[in-house]
């Protein structure tokens, strides 16, 4: 996602300098809009909200928190909650999946707290629960019970892309998603993943244009694939050749730290072809 500095820059230099002390400790600034748009949410729930967008700011390398990466955010976690609820065995936001949430909560008496105060809060304001319950529906209906979600708008954009890349088109979008701090896919990562990581080989077999930039990411992954990985566990020869032939060096590395990590559960110390296998689909 694109920031606009100066026009940020202008804006807070304009007005008085938001006064939140973690922002600044964190070296992150709020605009304006940003700031005032938290206000409208429920004053239990404001002091989670910022702390959250500072984090999710330096996360990204961002240094302004914007009201476009406050919607972003907003909506990433309106995913979450839906694919919670669907792991209770909801298939649709009900007040009965608060009561649930609460009894898996139980052992957190702050979770607790959590949900009972937005659940009073909805109570007060019918048509704002209607509102927020209708938002939900969406995400409902695209929330997966495991794995990284997907925006309705993201996987409509995935839908033009060949069968037999769309495996490694999503892995390669899932991964730079959670690389950069990421808990949903949306539009902004596929084009991301697309203009500045796809091997142009795999943009070439999508029938999408290749750019000499493009042609020069490949020469450089290329160079970076000669370049031993820091392994901590013993490779065997084959598994260390299938990993290897990630064209993409930060997916490269992120298969292996995750793969390895996987196979400590099992107080193993070799990763063989069969456990490579194994985990492979888990990065």
């Amino acid at each position: 996602m694109a920031e606009d500095y100066t026009a940020h820059e202008k804006e807070i230099a304009a007005s008085d300098r938001i006064d939140h002390p973690y922002a600044d400790e964190m070296g992150v600034e709020w605009t304006v809009e940003a700031w005032e748009r938290v206000k409208h949410a429920p004053e239990f729930v404001r002091p989670g909200i910022r702390k959250l967008m500072v984090q999710r700011t330096v996360k990204r390398g961002f240094k302004y928190i914007t009201s476009d990466f406050l919607t972003e955010i907003r909506n990433e976690s309106m995913m979450l909650v839906s694919k919670r609820v669907k792991q209770f065995g909801f298939e649709e936001l009900s007040m009965g999946a608060f009561e649930v949430a609460k009894q898996k909560m139980a052992e957190s008496p702050r979770k607790v707290e959590v949900i009972e105060e937005i659940e009073d809060f909805l109570a007060l304001r019918t048509e704002k629960k209607e509102d927020i319950v209708e938002k939900f529906k969406d995400y409902m209906e695209t929330a997966p019970t495991s794995g990284m979600p997907w925006s309705k708008e993201a996987l409509e954009k995935m839908e033009k892309v060949p069968p037999f890349v769309l495996g490694m088109a999503k892995q390669t979008i899932e991964a730079r998603a959670r690389q950069t701090g990421g808990k949903m896919v949306t539009p902004a990562i596929i084009d991301e993943v697309f203009t500045k990581v796809m091997p142009a080989s795999a943009k070439e077999a999508m029938g999408m244009e290749v750019t000499e930039e493009d042609k020069q990411r490949d020469v450089d992954y290329e160079a970076q694939q000669e370049e031993e990985p820091d392994f901590e566990l013993t490779w065997h020869d084959d598994a260390k050749a299938k990993v290897m032939r990630i064209p993409i060096p930060f997916i490269r590395e992120m298969a292996i730290k995750r793969i390895e990590a996987e196979i400590k559960k099992e107080n193993v110390t070799e990763v063989s072809m069969e456990l490579f296998d194994k985990y492979r689909f888990t990065f």
